[in-house]
């Protein structure tokens, strides 16, 4: 983190703003973040977006030169550089009652974050809303809900869910797509053989996308294999040490 500080005057007297910057995508403010997520749709523009971003007034950032603006841009080089790794979630909760995940994935098993990642594919190769809010859904849980039959546990009804999801605004439904994104780069670092970097996949449209959509149900089938009788406990395993298995696997494929 870095601070900088801005001086202008009022009525004769020297004032002095002082903000501090984020250096990456991991130390910024869930408001930053959004704010970030906005510009890059184009759902705000430049001048909202250092009022969101730095928590500044109209009447601040009128204050401010145009070569402490330019000082404050140039300080937001590392925007472009979406391969950042993050290991958290900027939104901790939703609707003040769905929750995401825990940093580095803690609490979450390995059947969640196949289906949260296989809507997240399906969303960036077809652009449904459809699989957005069932890629949230997947993702952010109640207190007490599973996706297993279990004591004192709720067993999670997407069915009911995703309506409840379609509500939340649609910049903020974009920044957990984003994130998700991050946590990807994340995982692609830590396990390059699981999640190798490079490979796209073409949208609806024809772009490519970042992002080649891994089959999961392949990919738990030959690692199950014949064991049908514990095929619930490979689903309950957590989901990090799903994948650190996984990757090891590959890696010795390879050999």
């Amino acid at each position: 983190m870095r601070q900088v500080e801005f001086q202008y005057k009022k009525w004769g007297v020297k004032r002095v703003i002082k903000r501090t910057i984020p250096n990456n995508y991991a130390e910024m403010t869930p408001a930053q973040f959004l704010a970030t997520v906005r510009l890059s749709k184009g759902w705000i523009d430049e001048r909202e977006f250092f009022l969101q971003f730095f928590g500044l007034t109209d009447k601040l950032l009128a204050k401010i030169d145009a070569f402490s603006l330019y000082r404050l841009t140039d300080t937001l080089g590392f925007l472009k550089q979406i391969k950042a790794a993050c290991h958290n979630f900027y939104c901790e909760e939703l609707s003040g009652k769905l929750l995401a995940p825990q940093e580095k994935l803690r609490g979450m098993s390995f059947q969640q974050f196949m289906t949260v990642d296989t809507y997240f594919s399906w969303f960036l190769v077809t652009e449904k809303e459809l699989y957005l809010d069932s890629f949230i859904a997947a993702l952010y849980l109640k207190q007490g809900e599973s996706y297993f039959k279990e004591d004192d546990m709720t067993v999670l009804d997407m069915d009911a869910r995703i309506p409840e999801v379609h509500q939340i605004p649609m910049d903020l439904k974009y920044s957990i797509i984003v994130n998700w994104v991050l946590i990807k780069s994340w995982l692609s670092s830590a396990y390059p053989f699981l999640f190798p970097e490079g490979e796209t996949a073409a949208n609806s449209k024809g772009d490519k996308v970042k992002s080649k959509p891994v089959d999961w149900l392949g990919l738990f089938d030959a690692w199950v294999g014949d064991n049908v009788a514990s095929i619930e406990g490979y689903r309950k395993l957590s989901c990090m040490d799903a994948i650190r298995m996984l990757n090891r696997k590959i890696k010795e494929a390879k050999k």
